[in-house]
């Protein structure tokens, strides 16, 4: 259930401690970054805070660890410390000085939505025992007091645990790994044998979702793909693009990508979100992808990696606001990876994965590959782009407007594609969408090629011939429409079914070497069009016309 948080209550409160509690810190549980700081400027506006004459501290998981050290410092004689956390200090953090815990009694919890396939974090209120968790860090080393702001009922009617992940995150990689230990027997049997067993809607979803994306065929059993995505230790839409980046051979940049979706290769923080953005700005160039910027920042620090010069290294991260321990993980995460491939027999060594001059990496260069590749493994995760919107109540025939088959979505503040004015192209791919304060955020994305749609896409296509002249449309509500010549069509359709049986070929076990030289010359002469071929068509108004014409 949601709940708000009455924050003018809370800074009511930790006033009252201050001026009548004994001495010692105070620890206040808030939900999320917002409220900390609504909190922070409620207590400052206050004469009792102001000019700074209390250390008030925010602690929240997005800061980096140097800004979380200084909630254990010790504040000045005279001077009250005051920090405004998230559960983050429930188990994770112990600060020994605190005396006064205030318990708002609510929380961030990240819930998925089977129907739209989009996570929500939602404010919800605690459990019973995360309030005895909050109540326990209060005089850990010394007697100490507790205020809970609500009330006793509310308590009573909280549940007594926290809801197990494994009923509110997507169930797909749970799914697989089901498949792998029992093939025969169906998803929902096995997982309903579980501790905490997921609802069956929940999983015929996942189910649903692993068919449409060719994991898994219609009687459940895994794919020719679907066997070697279950190699891969990672989301199986990410596993799908790593195996697509090895048949494809641009194996480096998606390795860097799916760590990248892991952990955040950027030292970001609430505190440097423009420096972050400039640093993305500069790496993304005129790509439009989030995820080139991701490929680039990871490779541009392995590169550096092989500089002597320590001031060299320790340049490139303060350039680009990189963070060195996070990086270091991603490295970690992409050899991990590498051995997967291999495990999958999609690569001969896992160190060619990493090495810029092998077969596997003979296109990592070409960026329309790269993020053609991105869109058949994301694909049908689609984002539609219009031009005309209806912003606070007025159509801005200038402004662009997104929508998914689930609906409308923003651009979030920290993607390198929020506040474009135009794209090259009328789709972008994504990998996932989050629920915010009713607003569904894509956090990165990356411009979709037409012809990457038309030739990489293993879903049906609809064809509806006028004259000499054929419309193209995908399933789904009608995101992708195209409209060409005959003969183009023709020329396109013969190809995407020749790069269809190059991957079915190469996916099935034990396949031919024999045909390395015939599938280079196709995979070039894709790349070939891709960088050759105009993608640029202006976003049509909402209400006009939204095919694309490829000719």
């Amino acid at each position: 259930m949601a709940t708000c948080v009455k924050l003018d209550l809370v800074a009511n409160v930790i006033e009252h401690i201050h001026r009548q509690g004994e001495p010692g810190a105070v620890l206040c549980f808030l939900p999320g970054w917002q409220d900390i700081k609504a909190v922070q400027k409620r207590l400052e506006e206050k004469p009792t805070f102001q000019s700074g004459s209390q250390m008030i501290l925010p602690l929240h998981s997005s800061m980096s660890v140097g800004d979380q050290q200084t909630v254990f410092q010790r504040p000045p004689e005279g001077r009250r410390k005051i920090v405004l956390a998230t559960n983050i200090a429930e188990t994770s953090i112990t600060i020994d000085d605190i005396v006064h815990v205030v318990n708002a009694g609510s929380q961030k919890e990240q819930n998925y939505d089977t129907r739209t396939k989009v996570s929500c974090l939602d404010t919800v209120w605690i459990s019973r025992s995360n309030v005895t968790q909050r109540r326990g860090r209060a005089g850990r080393c010394q007697p100490g007091h507790a205020y809970h702001l609500f009330p006793r009922q509310r308590l009573e009617s909280m549940t007594t645990f926290p809801v197990p992940e494994i009923l509110r995150t997507p169930l797909e990689s749970l799914v697989v790994q089901a498949k792998i230990h029992s093939p025969h027997c169906k998803a929902v049997d096995f997982l309903s044998q579980v501790l905490d067993s997921p609802e069956r809607e929940a999983v015929t979803d996942a189910v649903r979702n692993l068919q449409e994306i060719g994991v898994l065929d219609k009687t459940e059993a895994l794919t020719p793909l679907g066997e070697r995505v279950a190699c891969l230790s990672c989301d199986p839409r990410l596993g799908k693009v790593l195996v697509l980046a090895a048949l494809f051979r641009c194996v480096l940049p998606l390795l860097s990508v799916t760590a990248c979706l892991t952990r955040d290769p950027f030292h970001n923080s609430m505190q440097n979100r423009a420096l972050v953005s400039k640093a993305k700005e500069d790496l993304g160039g005129s790509s439009y992808s989030d995820y080139l910027v991701f490929s680039r920042a990871v490779l541009g620090w392995r590169s550096v990696q092989q500089e002597r010069d320590r001031e060299t290294r320790q340049d490139y991260l303060n350039r680009y606001t990189l963070s060195g321990a996070g990086l270091r993980f991603i490295n970690g995460l992409t050899s991990q990876f590498s051995e997967n491939l291999l495990e999958a027999g999609l690569v001969e060594r896992s160190a060619d994965c990493q090495r810029s001059s092998s077969l596997y990496n003979q296109h990592s260069h070409q960026d329309e590959l790269v993020k053609a590749v991105l869109l058949a493994g994301l694909y049908p995760n689609l984002i539609q782009v219009k031009r005309g919107a209806v912003t606070k109540g007025r159509f801005r025939p200038n402004s662009l407007s997104f929508r998914t088959q689930s609906g409308p979505v923003l651009i979030h503040r920290s993607s390198v594609n929020r506040g474009e004015e135009q794209f090259p192209s009328r789709w972008l791919t994504f990998f996932s969408a989050i629920k915010s304060n009713g607003n569904v955020f894509i956090r990165d994305s990356s411009a979709a090629h037409p012809l990457a749609l038309l030739l990489l896409t293993d879903c049906d296509i609809t064809e509806r011939v006028n004259g000499d002249r054929v419309e193209v449309a995908f399933p789904g509500r009608s995101l992708v429409r195209c409209e060409l010549s005959v003969q183009t069509w023709e020329l396109l359709w013969e190809l995407r079914s020749s790069i269809q049986t190059m991957l079915y070929r190469n996916l099935r076990p034990h396949s031919s070497a024999n045909y390395i030289t015939q599938d280079g010359k196709l995979i070039s002469l894709l790349v070939e069009l891709l960088n050759n071929t105009e993608s640029n068509t202006d976003p049509q108004p909402n209400g006009g016309h939204s095919d694309s014409e490829v000719d």
